[in-house]
This record gives structure tokens, C-alpha cells and sequence, in this order.
């Protein structure tokens, strides 16, 4: 769990890598990253569509990313996954966590489904 006054970075060298060796690992990680930054920042974490509501406010551009990447994870733990699906997951997730970080995007990258 990560804690108040915790400064935050995409974690390039653990999750970025880990797709390449377990990409099912890596979007679980990714998921449950999004809700330790939201917890941390204040938000009221549990409920998905509540998390995805509360983002929608400070976060519009990127909410959908969430929404999607999330979808991916909830298929992916049906055994409905596959591998372009949870490359396409990380590149929304890295997105969102870029948003909220406050560090800019670089390059966007379009997710489509």
C-alpha cells in the first residue's frame, strides 16, 4: 500500500518490462496500482463504476483508458485474454497513471478496441 506524501513514478522498469515475460501479472499490477494512486489522492476507492465516475471529473481525457483497460483485466481474469489485449491494456493504464501524476504525455497513443 502506498502511503500519504509517497511521491510517485510509472514504475518503467518493473511494470513496463514485466508485459514481455507475464503480461497477465503486469495488468493485474497495473489495476491495482490505479486504485493505491486514487486511495492515496484522496479519492473513495472500491466500486469501479464510482472510480471511474470520480476520475471523470479531474481526468476526462484519460477515463476512458480506464474504463477499457479495466475491461481487459476483468476478461483477461475470465480466461477471455489475449495478448494484444493486455499490451493494448498497458498502454491505456500507462496513460491514466501518466495523467494522474501530473507528469505530461510525451507521445498519446490512440487506444483502440
Amino acid at each position: 500500500m502506498l502511503r500519504s506524501g509517497t511521491r510517485f513514478a510509472y514504475p518503467e522498469s518493473s511494470t513496463l518490462s514485466a508485459p514481455l515475460d507475464d503480461p497477465r501479472a503486469a495488468v493485474k499490477h497495473a489495476d491495482a496500482l490505479v486504485q493505491d494512486i486514487m486511495q492515496t489522492r484522496g479519492y473513495p476507492v472500491g466500486d469501479f463504476d464510482q472510480n471511474a465516475a470520480d476520475l471523470s471529473v479531474y481526468h476526462p481525457h484519460v477515463v476512458e483508458n480506464y474504463r477499457f483497460a479495466h475491461e481487459i483485466a476483468v476478461k483477461d481474469d475470465r480466461g477471455q485474454g489475449n495478448t494484444e489485449d493486455l499490451r493494448k491494456a498497458m498502454v491505456a493504464y500507462r496513460a491514466l497513471f501518466e495523467d494522474l501524476l501530473g507528469q505530461p504525455i510525451e507521445k498519446p497513443e490512440e487506444v483502440r478496441k
